[in-house]
């Protein structure tokens, strides 16, 4: 069994579609570093806002938490690489589907756990 699962994971690493997330993900981290950085900062000062909401400018804090993320997420090379996630994520998913079919019909479909 552990051979079928290390060829299917080599032939996934092989797919176009994933050496192109891959090497994205340095572009991204690179390129974009000080994005992330910000997003981050911005992100825990949000949560923090939501545990302790009478030490922070509530809206303000979302607003630029938003902003933040916007500026990120706005970048072509993080749309093509969140749509890739989502590609291989389905592929992924149908394929854990069709190996759960194989083994037994009782088994339902698409009640497999993500991560987002």
């Amino acid at each position: 069994m552990e051979d079928l699962v290390s060829l299917y994971i080599d032939e996934l690493k092989e797919k176009e579609d994933f050496k192109r997330l891959l090497e994205l993900k340095k572009i991204i981290d690179k390129k974009y570093s000080n994005l992330i950085i910000a997003l981050k900062t911005k992100e825990a000062i949000y949560l923090d806002s939501l545990d302790k909401p009478s030490h922070y400018d509530e809206v303000k804090v979302k607003k630029e938490f938003i902003e933040a993320k916007t500026n990120l997420y706005s970048k072509e090379e993080v749309k093509e690489y969140f749509s890739l996630e989502r590609k291989i994520n389905n592929i992924l998913d149908n394929d854990l589907n069709d190996i759960k079919e194989s083994i037994s019909n009782k088994f339902s479909k698409n009640n497999i756990v993500t991560i987002d």
